[in-house]
């Protein structure tokens, strides 16, 4: 079964590996750059409770200077996209749209054993690749992670352990949209819409709610530095904890404009502070293994359901 899969997928995989060597390149080529930028500007020295003298204009120059590069790293979300499209949905789709489904599954290999090998083998080199992809963006990455933290969804994603299980959920997305649809080109556009559409859902609806949010409320208006920290929301509230408009924010400024009194004072005599929600940059560990275990339980799912289709499909 190895070489049949292998046969059948290596161009894909070939691709994968080629793509893969592209990233591992270009971050030998750009990461010493970037920690030699970062030694050189002292930015260790800026790093929160810090409080260096020019900090804030250091920290952006640097931030601009390597933030193209920053967001190619970003675009790397959407690999796990193409191995639903790519990987998985044509795996089942191709046999099912051309009719050579009768063959392979009748040469002395159940359609069971036939579905779960080439799966297997399928998902220990997606695994293999996703694991190599995130250990060397983790590793480019560090002098951001160092100033900016790595709990924002757009750095969360792209690190640690969950790069991995979003790589085997797509793939088992695919597979069994493949076996459902059993036409390669619909399969790939309904595998990369329904991972969109979990990938979001899990990002905006279930990540927040992992573990209940901290809340930190400033005595002034300006809120105290978050820098690591995934800020949930941030805003201005009254002395009963309702949160400011910003109309009636402009318009209490601009009472005390008419006044001749010091806008913040006159807010801070109201009563009005700054209150911040927020998820501490320490969880990010324990929010990875969650997330990780959501989609590896998802593809678990999805790979039993997709068996019982497959069982289903007349020969």
């Amino acid at each position: 079964m190895a070489w049949v899969t292998w046969r059948q997928n290596r161009i894909q995989l070939l691709a994968g590996g080629a793509l893969l060597m592209a990233v591992v390149l270009l971050a030998l080529g750009t990461g010493p750059g970037i920690r030699d930028a970062f030694e050189q500007q002292n930015l260790s020295s800026c790093l929160p409770p810090a409080t260096r003298s020019g900090c804030d204009i250091i920290v952006r120059h640097f931030q601009s200077e390597h933030d193209t590069l920053a967001l190619v790293a970003r675009y790397l979300v959407f690999l796990p996209a193409l191995i639903a499209a790519f990987v998985g949905a044509p795996l089942l789709a191709r046999e099912l749209e051309h009719g050579t489904y009768r063959l392979a599954w009748t040469q002395g290999v159940t359609r069971r054993r036939w579905l779960l090998s080439q799966t297997l083998l399928l998902s220990v080199a997606t695994v293999a690749g996703a694991l190599a992809l995130s250990a060397i963006v983790m590793w480019w990455r560090l002098p951001f992670d160092r100033l900016e933290g790595r709990m924002s969804p757009r750095r969360f994603e792209i690190e640690g352990v969950v790069v991995p299980a979003y790589a085997l959920f797509a793939l088992a997305l695919g597979v069994f949209s493949g076996a459902l649809l059993k036409r390669i080109v619909p399969a790939m556009t309904v595998a990369l819409a329904a991972f969109v559409a979990v990938r979001l859902a899990v990002s905006n609806f279930l990540r927040p709610r992992y573990m209940g949010p901290e809340h930190d409320t400033a005595a002034g208006l300006t809120p105290s530095t978050h820098a690591h920290d995934w800020v949930l929301s941030n805003s201005l509230v009254d002395a009963l904890g309702r949160q400011i408009s910003a109309a009636r924010e402009n318009l209490a400024i601009e009472h005390a404009q008419n006044a001749g009194i010091e806008a913040q004072e006159y807010l801070l005599s109201l009563g009005w502070r700054r209150a911040v929600s927020f998820q501490p940059a320490d969880r990010f560990w324990t929010f990875q293994a969650i997330e990780a275990a959501i989609f590896v339980g998802l593809a678990a799912a999805i790979v039993l359901v997709t068996l019982r289709l497959v069982q289903r499909t007349p020969a």
